[in-house]
């Protein structure tokens, strides 16, 4: 196996123009790698400067009513993943900017997309495009010309009688270009974990993203070597492989989510609002006391206390009707978002387990999950930052309840030791192994396709006679 290593490396350096192509594509993941990294540092930063500049807002905002203070509210940003820098995923077009306040949830803005960048629509330039589509397609062309050049040489007839079986040709051929190919996907990973700082769990995304690489790149040079052998015309093979490739990387993903969203359509964002509004409006409104749903909740509170009218009460109602008000929004929000988030896992279930054809898809759904740059990191984030809006409202309307008031006085003021006591928001990403399950399919689908052509290349036989 190493001498058959070593010759495939010779014979691949010999190639005219390789060693021009290597230098290219190894400056090209450069440029890409410092750009993302250039970028990620120039949005951590300011995201950074904006989070402090709002906190220390809050924090000198003085003496105010907690009612007040919930309409001022405060805004949370979803902080890039590290590994953003290699794979962009949905980040270019979903916004990273949430405004939170009582009474409503709002929609994340501030996305690239959104703000008229022509070139953020297309996608940013990353290492994760050059190794999702440029390495596999120049491996696929290697193995195709590796093989074709043993047949033209007739050199397996040589090898095969000094007893060297053709499986063993193939799976020598197999290793020898994918040996390389791991070695500019390692690299651009050790460079940007070295200059973003080493972390456990930044190591274990990295290392989810290096099996998922790998795994892709085996699948296509083994596919490539397969092909090439079982043809015998060389422009046959070379139709099939360029065929399958523009199908994989092209067609079958655009497909499968056209697909996906027939059957699992979601609704669109007037549709989704309006939706809302209609249920929010036949609910409890904290600012609309006619409402029928508030005399159950009066009468109640009236009697845990055994009073006869607000009035008498000795805490202020005005901040329990706010907190009810919350608590039928948030009940509001649990039932379509609730809704709308199974119907987007619905739809990327079925484009994992429909991209069983097409091993392309598998690894983008890998990268980007591993990358933190999927809708799975998206949702998380948003339903986190929506406990926090929870948790912050309740505090602010309860304090306005039980902090000394009663009921009409809309004068009170807390002190700033109060609001300075509010913890800021701070988001913790997934834990690795709900990732894991997350990327599961993919992870099958691809190891599924690793067996398969394993089979195959060790069962193919050679195809000798003149091309």
């Amino acid at each position: 196996m190493k001498s058959i290593l070593s010759t495939e490396w010779k014979n691949l350096l010999r190639m005219p123009g390789m060693v021009f192509v290597l230098l290219v594509l190894a400056a090209a993941l450069g440029f890409t790698a410092w750009a993302g990294l250039e970028e990620y540092r120039v949005v951590a930063r300011m995201e950074t400067e904006a989070k402090t500049h709002l906190r220390q807002q809050w924090e000198s905002m003085g003496p105010s009513n907690p009612h007040s203070a919930a309409h001022y509210g405060t805004y949370v940003f979803k902080k890039n993943h590290a590994l953003t820098a290699f794979d962009e995923g949905v980040n270019g077009y979903v916004g990273r900017t949430l405004y939170l306040e009582g009474h409503r949830q709002n929609e994340l803005v501030q996305s690239d997309a959104a703000q008229g960048d022509i070139l953020s629509r297309f996608g940013k330039l990353r290492p994760a495009l050059i190794l999702q589509i440029i390495l596999p397609l120049l491996l696929l062309l290697f193995a195709f010309q590796s093989v074709r050049g043993e047949r033209d040489a007739d050199r397996v007839r040589i090898l095969l009688v000094q007893g060297v079986s053709y499986s063993k040709i193939l799976f020598g051929k197999l290793w020898s270009l994918w040996i390389p190919g791991m070695l500019f996907v390692l690299i651009t990973l050790g460079i940007q974990i070295s200059l973003l700082g080493f972390s456990t769990h930044l190591l274990g995304r990295a290392l989810l993203l290096a099996i998922g690489y790998g795994l892709f790149y085996w699948i296509v040079i083994a596919l490539a070597l397969w092909l090439s052998s079982k043809t015998e015309k060389s422009y046959t093979a070379l139709s099939w492989l360029l065929g399958i490739w523009i199908v994989w990387v092209v067609f079958y993903p655009k497909v499968t989510y056209s697909v996906a969203a027939l059957l699992y359509p979601l609704p669109d964002r007037v549709e989704f609002s309006a939706g809302m509004k209609e249920d929010r409006s036949a609910l409890l409104d904290g600012h609309n006391p006619e409402e029928e749903a508030l005399k159950s909740l009066e009468d109640s509170v009236l009697q845990a206390y055994g009073v006869s009218s607000k009035e008498e009460l000795p805490i202020n109602f005005d901040g329990l009707l706010m907190q009810a008000d919350e608590e039928f929004g948030n009940r509001v929000w649990d039932k379509h978002f609730g809704e709308l988030y199974q119907q987007m896992q619905k739809q990327k279930s079925l484009v994992q387990w429909a991209s069983l054809p097409n091993p392309f898809g598998n690894l983008q759904s890998l990268s980007m999950g591993a990358a933190g740059t999927d809708n799975f990191h998206q949702v998380d984030f948003l339903q986190e930052a929506e406990s926090y809006r929870r948790v912050f409202i309740r505090t602010l309307n309860e304090r306005h309840a039980y902090g000394g008031s009663r009921t009409g006085d809309w004068g009170h003021k807390e002190d700033q030791e109060f609001f300075n006591s509010i913890a800021d928001f701070q988001y913790a990403e997934p834990p690795f192994l709900s990732l894991i399950s997350q990327q599961m399919p993919s992870l099958l689908l691809l190891l599924a396709w690793i067996g398969l052509l394993g089979i195959g290349l060790a069962k193919v036989k050679p195809k000798i006679s003149a091309l």
